[in-house]
């Protein structure tokens, strides 16, 4: 796929400037025949067989196109190579599994805590239970009227 030719706004006739396109193309694609293949503007004059000064000063801006390119080919790689490297994604599941414990050493926290109050006023019903003007009825002393066990049949039946 012709990259740097395809991006670039105009259809040129120069033979130089086709080549620089061209060379920007195989760079692009990771297929150099003349260079050692590195994103550079010396490698795109070597591939592109003229001299540096030909891109860096009589063609800059197919030399800034390539650059600009290059940034993005660069960067994409390296954003490649980070979403597939197994250390960086160790790292990654690593920091996560640390996230996740410290929110459950939190609502560990949280819960002792919720236990420690509700067992203080536990404590303190049962003591008022036990006093001798107790205003509180505990829950297992309640007398059931027996329409209510009648009622609870009839749902279960239903």
């Amino acid at each position: 796929m012709k990259i740097a030719t395809t991006a670039w706004p105009t259809n040129e006739t120069d033979p130089q400037r086709i080549a620089i396109l061209d060379a920007a193309d195989r760079l692009l694609a990771g297929t150099p025949q003349r260079s050692t293949g590195n994103l550079s503007t010396v490698q795109l004059a070597v591939e592109a067989d003229v001299k540096y000064w030909v891109v860096a000063q009589k063609h800059p801006d197919l030399r800034d196109h390539f650059q600009q390119l290059a940034r993005h080919a660069r960067r994409t790689a390296a954003e490649f190579r980070n979403n597939h490297d197994p250390f960086t994604q160790l790292q990654r599941d690593h920091d996560a599994l640390k996230k996740h414990c410290t929110g459950l050493e939190r609502l560990i926290h949280t819960y002792a805590h919720v236990i420690n109050e509700l067992s203080s006023e536990n404590q303190a019903l049962r003591e008022q239970v036990t006093s001798p003007c107790a205003t509180i009825t505990p829950l297992g002393n309640r007398k059931h009227s027996s329409n209510v066990s009648v009622d609870r049949e009839r749902y279960v039946e239903s």
